[in-house]
């Protein structure tokens, strides 16, 4: 047993040896999101001007050899202002000229949520009780077959950290998501969301899957071309 510490984070550990195996056990009390994030420096360039409140807490338990791996993460009062995702709510879609009719309540937006992120009127940008899931699901299957991304994070991917697969970006993506929860509300999001979402080599957003696929508009869709479509964000390489 013992103690481990990096910057202002503190975490209590100890271990049980058997002649089966060996359990490592950690905590983290509750400690200052913004302290988390400093460890990672100018490695992320929105620290500098990003204003991150909340604590968080953790408990892991790894078992050797096998490397299984349980995470039960605590998260309270996480906000995230600066970083200026406000002019969001008045930007245009990149990928088309048309304006979309899209709403919440049509049938893709709703066959989006469903596929993609079905608690998205409920948590605050991230999602803990998906992302314990999907590290279940890919320990026992042994490779990455389930991704954790919320809707807000993913559209933070699409419009501002780029795809490159790295932790950082991760964390970067998780600000942007916090905060846009606040600056842009849901509605907005899954609207950007759908007008950004690649749906297959050189398609950007609904409106041109809606019409490479079915020559109609987005909102026109019919429930099952809805579902057809948001299978395919899965997938977008398919048709």
């Amino acid at each position: 047993n013992g103690e481990m510490a990096s910057g202002a984070l503190r975490a209590t550990w100890h271990a049980e040896l058997d002649n089966r195996e060996l359990q490592i056990h950690l905590q983290l009390p509750p400690t200052a999101i913004a302290d988390a994030y400093a460890l990672f420096g100018a490695a992320i360039p929105e620290l500098a001007r990003a204003r991150i409140e909340g604590r968080f807490a953790l408990k892991a338990q790894l078992g050797l050899p096998d490397g299984r791996l349980s995470l039960t993460p605590q998260v309270e009062g996480f906000q995230v202002s600066g970083l200026g995702t406000e002019v969001f709510a008045a930007a245009r879609s990149g990928c088309s000229r048309r304006s979309s009719r899209l709403t919440a309540d049509s049938w893709l937006a709703r066959a989006v949520v469903a596929a993609e992120d079905q608690r998205f009127y409920e948590h605050p940008g991230y999602d803990l009780a998906e992302f314990s899931a999907s590290l279940r699901q890919n320990q026992r299957e042994g490779r990455i077959s389930r991704g954790a991304s919320t809707l807000p994070q993913q559209l933070a991917k699409l419009l501002v950290t780029g795809g490159e697969r790295s932790p950082v970006r991760k964390l970067r993506e998780l600000l942007y998501a916090v905060e846009m929860e606040q600056t842009l509300g849901k509605p907005r999001m899954l609207q950007l969301y759908l007008a950004h979402a690649p749906w297959g080599p050189g398609l950007c957003g609904a409106e041109a899957a809606a019409q490479h696929y079915f020559g109609r508009r987005a909102h026109a869709l019919e429930p099952a071309q809805a579902v057809w479509l948001a299978a395919m964000l899965h997938n977008p390489g398919l048709e």
